[in-house]
């Protein structure tokens, strides 16, 4: 079991933890600075550390993209809450999961940072909120697959060769910052 910053308590799923041997032979690509092609999110060795150098996701950076698909799996599993134009909280739930960072992603994101105890709870997708989420990543196993656990649900994404991978219309697809499809 782990605890994040006085917060209840998440379940890690099964897949448990991989030598940095293995991990290495899974992973290892250049930080989002340094890669070439389509900005992607990236790690290597265990997951757990993987997310706290990437880059922004907001209504006005990197908005419409597969990097925004997977931080709306992360606000799913963790059963984040938005509010609606007269103030009523809505579950985040799957068919939220969009890649289009809106109104419904900014707001749970603002009552994710405030329960994770960020810093700034601005609905701003930063290093510090993804250095709190990889906290709950578990992984990389057999396959490239990454764990995340949720307080709702573990939702899973797969790491190749250091990229992360979402699936869409059950399809793997790169979580990349500049597109999506």
């Amino acid at each position: 079991m782990r605890i994040s910053k006085g917060r209840p308590k998440r379940l890690l799923g099964a897949a448990g933890a991989v030598t940095a041997g293995a991990a290495i032979a899974l992973g290892g690509t250049a930080s989002l600075a340094q890669a070439s092609g389509p900005h992607v999110v990236d790690g290597k060795g265990s997951a757990h550390n993987d997310w706290g150098d990437e880059g922004t996701l907001s209504r006005h950076s990197h908005a419409n993209s597969n990097a925004t698909r997977l931080w709306q799996n992360v606000l799913y599993a963790d059963g984040a809450k938005w509010k609606d134009s007269n103030g009523k909280r809505h579950t985040f739930k799957k068919w939220d999961i969009d890649g289009s960072f809106g109104r419904k992603t900014e707001s749970a994101t603002k009552y994710w940072q405030q329960r994770e105890d960020v810093e700034d709870v601005d609905g701003i997708v930063g290093k510090e909120t993804f250095g709190v989420a990889d906290d709950f990543l578990n992984g990389p196993s057999g396959g490239g697959h990454v764990t995340y656990s949720g307080y709702q649900h573990d939702v899973g994404f797969k790491r190749l060769s250091g990229t992360y991978y979402v699936k869409i219309d059950g399809k793997w697809k790169k979580a990349a910052y500049n597109w999506r499809g």
